[in-house]
């Protein structure tokens, strides 16, 4: 497969995913307005306020705008070194997060922080995104 048909399925995943976690942003503060959402606290953990959250989650949005933008306009250069950590990181993530979910419906159903599975089903999109990014340099990029 071509290159550029490469980058353009990564960058077509990848934006799904960015969407996904976007509309992660936007769905807590409409929570407020929209009753058919789920309770504005069931969106994070509470471990963070919530304006340092939403600046961190707008920091992670515009990063990966930057990534997908840079993979839609031509494939960079190959950086299987840079993959490979991406792919470590992306999978103890993962892990934590699956570990996290399962958790927060056994052990510690009712925890604060683990028994919130919003939060998490979305960590687990950003950790999708992580894998994916990782995948495509360690075996696609030129």
């Amino acid at each position: 497969m071509r290159t550029k048909t490469v980058s353009r399925l990564y960058a077509s995943a990848l934006w799904g995913l960015t969407l996904l976690f976007c509309l992660r942003v936007l769905a807590q503060p409409l929570s407020r307005l929209v009753p058919a959402l789920p309770a504005f606290d069931a969106w994070h953990s509470g471990l963070l306020p919530y304006p340092a959250l939403l600046l961190s989650q707008l920091g992670i949005a515009a990063t990966m705008v930057v990534v997908n933008l840079r993979l839609v306009r031509g494939a960079p250069a190959s950086r299987p070194r840079l993959g490979y950590w991406l792919a470590l990181l992306g999978t103890l993530y993962f892990t934590a997060m699956l570990l996290r979910l399962a958790l927060g419906y056994t052990v510690y159903a009712g925890s604060a922080w683990l028994d919130r599975p919003l939060p998490t089903l979305f960590h687990l999109v950003l950790a999708t995104w992580v894998l994916l990014l990782a995948r495509y340099h360690v075996r696609h990029a030129r």
